[in-house]
């Protein structure tokens, strides 16, 4: 694995250099700037497989470089590990959103780093085929329900910082510390009639679809901190700290009203209808190792309760027997 630390302490590019040779990862190229390391990865001949950039950096800092260098299409998808020699929760999610995978914090556990950077490596493999899609792009005439992609896919939209992979949201929620995660709530949000969504859409309305949810829910919760992950079927993970949120159920009746206002159309001008079940925030499990499952896995479960909840009102409303919701 071909690694590039950037770090304006030599000490730590040092300690990186040892501590990867170590564990069988010598091919480790360091820089102490931000610019030096552009450099580098415009001009390098091999690219590298993984990059550790330092948040605190004079000039340029590490989150800046992080957002230029996802710019770059070489390295769109290659895993980013964030250094920080503080627990900053406003500039740890400041790098997820432009960008970073994971992050550790200084002074670092000499097994933690080697570990987590090869579990980045391993994950962005198998995140490779989730797509980017463009939300901006003018509209093409393409073929409904034909996708490069499936259902159950995550996606990931340009424009959308706050929108992240679903491995990287568990890497940051299995890193809060005990004070952050008093301050934390997760919930889910799941998109109704996603199958119908799917096959009625090309991939460009798939994208303005989910682009609308996801800029609707930004706005409700108002947090600058808030972080989504879109992990298919329809489900939408998101993490909020510091500020409460509004309060359930309103936050989803003030979704509703965006999405009912909003500019979500077929290419034909037909609006797309879009709705959603948002369940009521939990806070996270505080056992470090089983965390990120169990607490998305309840998040999960309360949006689920919310949309059999919701088609049971609707069916009741119209008179209807309620459609199962799975």
């Amino acid at each position: 694995m071909r690694l590039l630390a950037v770090d304006d302490d030599p000490v730590v590019l040092d300690l990186l250099t040892v501590v990867f040779g170590q564990d069988d990862m010598p091919d480790i190229t360091c820089a102490q700037s931000a610019d030096q390391a552009l450099t580098m990865l415009e001009e390098s001949d091999t690219r590298f497989d993984c990059l550790i950039l330092d948040i605190e950096m004079p000039g340029m800092n590490g989150i800046k470089l992080c957002r230029k260098i996802r710019t770059m299409p070489d390295y769109r998808e290659t895993p980013i590990l964030m250094l920080t020699s503080v627990r900053d929760r406003i500039k740890i999610e400041s790098a997820f959103a432009a960008g970073a995978n994971d992050y550790v914090t200084k002074p670092f556990d000499v097994k933690e780093i080697t570990t987590r950077i090869r579990v980045a490596k391993r994950m962005s493999e198998t995140t490779e085929s989730a797509p980017r899609l463009d939300p901006l792009l003018p509209a093409v005439d393409a073929e409904k329900g034909n996708h490069a992609f499936g259902i159950g896919c995550p996606v990931r939209l340009n424009h959308h910082e706050q929108l992240i992979l679903p491995f990287s949201l568990g890497n940051y929620l299995s890193q809060l510390s005990r004070q952050a995660l008093d301050q934390c709530c997760v919930f889910a949000v799941r998109i109704e009639e996603i199958e119908a969504l799917y096959n009625n859409c090309t991939s460009q309305e798939y994208a303005i679809a989910l682009g609308e949810i996801v800029d609707a829910i930004v706005e409700v919760v108002d947090h600058p901190n808030l972080l989504l992950a879109y992990e298919g079927k329809g489900m939408i993970l998101a993490i909020s700290q510091g500020v409460e949120p509004p309060e359930w159920p309103e936050i989803e009746d003030r979704t509703h009203a965006l999405l009912d206002s909003g500019s979500a159309v077929y290419t034909d001008g037909t609006p797309m209808d879009l709705r959603v079940s948002i369940g009521n925030p939990i806070p996270p499990y505080t056992n470090r190792n089983q965390r990120v499952k169990k607490t998305f896995d309840r998040a999960i479960d309360r949006a689920m309760m919310r949309s059999r909840s919701n088609a049971a009102l609707r069916s009741k409303m119209s008179g209807k027997s309620p459609a199962g919701v799975f």
